[in-house]
């Protein structure tokens, strides 16, 4: 099976980022992940504590745990440290005009993870900045299906992929942007049994993925994720004519479709993914624009699920079982 190392990072996605890795439509492939913000553990003393116990008792498979990362390399480099994308990965066949659907599929976790607040997000008033919270951290393991957060309490895993994206037409942004490419979305529903749907800008559309969590709660408040990871996901893509109303991303899973946008104000993102979900509706599912809001009054499922980023993320959801034919 071909895979996307951690050997190449991207902290920023583009249409000159060179190309990794090449795919073909229907092939499963593996794409690993790197420890956002970096394997920073390895200069921790609670992570060398870690490791050691890890070590003694299960076979860690990260990079992380290895010897030679003291000082990241991006940092070093004077490079952005925030959401490492590993890719380039180029889909043969994909042109603008296509929409990609990226299949999710099974997730490893690394057995460390970690979560932080610097003192200070979005998600809370400037007069509760540092002198209201304050910052903190956590270094957590990951085993057995839970996040260990101490002695009395355990968390099970729900893994996710934070970052999905195809590169934009001529633009650059950091990967810490969301919009019509994908990008930053820190979504839970991208996880494994989910589709989701990208307009191809570029030729190849030149995938990226990257910023694993082993756990997030929606707004993602604290800054640093969830439980931030990093591990092995496997993927298959496909390609499609893009729909006339298409702009922003799409999800498919076994029970909701979801349109997804991100944008400041959260309230403009809420809109995007509503406009989307109502054109949609229009398009595939015989409503008119009319029928669809009303329709969306009585089963829309919505919500922010991260607050933080430059761009907040809002999904609009639709039960499967309400949509016309089901049965």
């Amino acid at each position: 099976m071909k895979r996307a190392t951690k050997d190449v990072l991207y902290f920023e996605i583009g249409p000159s980022n060179p190309v990794t890795l090449r795919v073909q439509p229907g092939e499963e492939f593996e794409v690993e992940t790197q420890l956002n913000p970096g394997p920073w553990l390895d200069d921790h003393p609670e992570g060398e504590r870690l490791r050691k116990k890890l070590s003694d008792g299960q076979q860690a498979r990260s990079s992380m745990f290895t010897p030679g990362w003291s000082i990241p390399w991006h940092l070093a480099a004077g490079l952005p440290s925030g959401n490492p994308s590993s890719g380039c990965i180029y889909v043969e066949g994909a042109k603008p005009g296509n929409v990609l659907l990226v299949h999710i599929g099974q997730i490893d976790l690394d057995p460390l993870g970690f979560t932080s607040y610097s003192g200070n997000s979005g998600a809370l008033p400037g007069w509760m900045g540092p002198s209201g919270l304050g910052a903190g951290h956590r270094i957590v393991e990951i085993h057995g299906g839970f996040i260990h957060w101490s002695e009395a309490l355990k968390l099970p895993v729900r893994p996710m992929i934070g970052f999905v994206s195809v590169a934009p037409a001529r633009e650059r942004f950091s990967n810490a942007w969301g919009g019509y490419w994908g990008g930053n979305f820190d979504v839970q529903e991208i996880t494994t049994g989910a589709t989701v749907m990208l307009g191809v800008n570029v030729e190849g559309a030149l995938l990226h993925i990257g910023d694993m969590h082993a756990l997030q709660g929606d707004g993602e408040i604290c800054g640093a994720g969830g439980i931030e990871a990093s591990g092995r996901v496997r993927l298959r893509v496909e390609l499609a004519p893009k729909p006339n109303s298409f702009f922003w991303p799409r999800l498919i899973n076994d029970t909701h479709i979801a349109t997804i946008a991100m944008a400041r104000p959260c309230e403009d993102a809420f809109r995007y993914a509503l406009e989307a979900m109502v054109l949609w509706l229009e398009e595939d599912y015989g409503f008119s624009r009319s029928e669809a809001f009303l329709y969306l009054g009585q089963v829309l499922e919505a919500r922010c699920t991260q607050f933080v980023n430059p761009t907040f993320t809002y999904i609009v959801k639709v039960p499967k079982r309400f949509l016309p034919g089901a049965t």
